[in-house]
């Protein structure tokens, strides 16, 4: 897929450089929405329904009316019809809207990133990043809306910017006391022992990942060679003696990381379990 396009509700498909904020947006001037990132396989909306529950349980804690299910159906399929048949990413965004104003709402369908697509094919190599304060104050103060997919994406930037800074793909983050929370933009899970570990999003304060919970609940993860998955917190320190660790996310799947603070992660290499969500995941996508 090679083609952009743009669906704004209310408005129909308009031309993708069509202006869509007014200057005193919400959106613009605070970064106050939500938003979501889809997978699109074969001119499909991947894990759609699971996207849009996440949305509507962010609008209810930050107070957003935004569309119903049907109205970004109608736009998802409208957006990906005019972006041509294949693979790419579905942007739903919806911002709070001029003060006095409606909700703007939009779809947006473009290519995946040749970064995006790399991580997923031979891996990242991370680098830990401290959010401060403790995953427990974060989990108990709904007003830092862990665990809500907002606009507000700053920090996430921020943080992988420092990243490359420093010569690495991507960042893990971890709280004041090296309890495990998530990257910039997915989810994290290593393997130990024979066993799939992630962190319980409820408990630390972090967006619950549809990639990860696909995985568990949908592409047999918990049989995958035999495999056992616990979701609980853990420590930094067992991502350093894990024998793998992976990166999940819409679009880019299952990312496998390699190195941590340049510390090689196993053997270094993509490791069997891995390679098996990988691929579970990659089947999903196909509809397989």
């Amino acid at each position: 897929m090679t083609t952009v396009s743009l669906y704004v509700l209310g408005r129909g498909l308009l031309d993708p450089a069509a202006p869509v904020l007014a200057a005193d947006d919400a959106g613009v001037q605070r970064g106050d929405g939500l938003f979501e990132t889809v997978r699109v396989s074969a001119g499909r909306a991947v894990l759609l329904d699971a996207h849009l529950d996440r949305m509507a349980l962010g609008a209810a804690r930050v107070g957003i009316a935004v569309p119903d299910r049907d109205a970004w159906g109608t736009a998802a399929a409208a957006a990906i019809a005019a972006a041509g048949a294949g693979d790419g990413l579905l942007k739903l965004l919806c911002t709070r809207g001029p003060e006095g104003g409606a909700p703007v709402a939009f779809a947006m369908v473009s290519p995946v990133p040749e970064a995006t697509v790399r991580g997923r094919e031979v891996g990242v190599h991370a680098v830990v990043l401290s959010l401060g304060a403790s995953s427990a104050a974060r989990a108990a103060s709904p007003w830092l809306l862990g665990g809500v997919k907002t606009t507000s994406y700053a920090v996430h930037m921020a943080a992988l910017r420092e990243a490359q800074a420093r010569g690495f793909d991507d960042a893990v983050w971890v709280d004041a006391d090296g309890v495990v929370l998530e990257a910039p933009t997915a989810n994290v899970a290593w393997v130990a022992g024979g066993v799939v570990v992630t962190p319980l999003a409820e408990e630390v304060g972090v967006l619950r990942g549809t990639t990860i919970d696909a995985l568990i609940a949908r592409a047999g993860l918990a049989g995958l060679a035999g495999l056992d998955v616990e979701v609980r917190a853990g420590h930094v320190d067992e991502l350093r003696e894990a024998d793998e660790v992976l990166l999940t996310s819409s679009v880019r799947g299952v990312a496998p990381v390699l190195s941590l603070d340049r510390l090689p992660v196993g053997t270094g290499a993509v490791g069997p379990v891995t390679a098996a969500l990988r691929a579970a995941y990659e089947d999903l996508c196909r509809g397989e």
